[in-house]
């Protein structure tokens, strides 16, 4: 593939993560848009054939792809329900939505999609983290 149909390629991609992300949320979906062309505009303009334009380009294409996964599978916009407020509410909203609840007592409907990442918090539920001797045990008794 060329260098060229590498970066549409890549564009395409960002455009189509900002569909996925921010859909219903016009104001947010255009800017999104607008942050990429301009992105790629500024990149057509100050980078050339050169071999070592080659090196921060391939960077570039990395960057965006890395943003892209990160749009499409990390971000979830949700929307307050009217008129739905506090745990005695939470029985009105229907079952198959997604759901959450503010601080302020506030329903949210959570716009999940089938690109979204659903983790299982097995890590977060066994109590061990991922830095190996950072966590300290807490004595409550004192």
């Amino acid at each position: 593939m060329s260098r060229r149909q590498q970066v549409l390629s890549s564009y395409r991609s960002l455009l189509r993560a900002t569909r996925y992300a921010f859909d219903g949320d016009h104001r947010v979906f255009t800017a999104a848009r607008q942050q990429v062309r301009q992105g790629y505009e500024t990149g057509r303009h100050e980078l050339t054939s050169d071999l070592k334009d080659c090196d921060e380009i391939d960077k570039r294409l990395e960057h965006a792809s890395g943003v892209a996964l990160l749009l499409r599978s990390n971000i979830v916009q949700g929307e307050l329900q009217p008129g739905k407020t506090g745990k005695e509410n939470m029985a009105t909203v229907d079952p198959g939505d997604s759901i959450a609840q503010s601080d302020d007592g506030g329903v949210y409907k959570l716009r999940i999609h089938k690109y979204t990442e659903l983790g299982d918090n097995e890590a977060v539920k066994g109590g061990k983290t991922s830095l190996a001797g950072t966590a300290k045990k807490i004595n409550w008794n004192n």
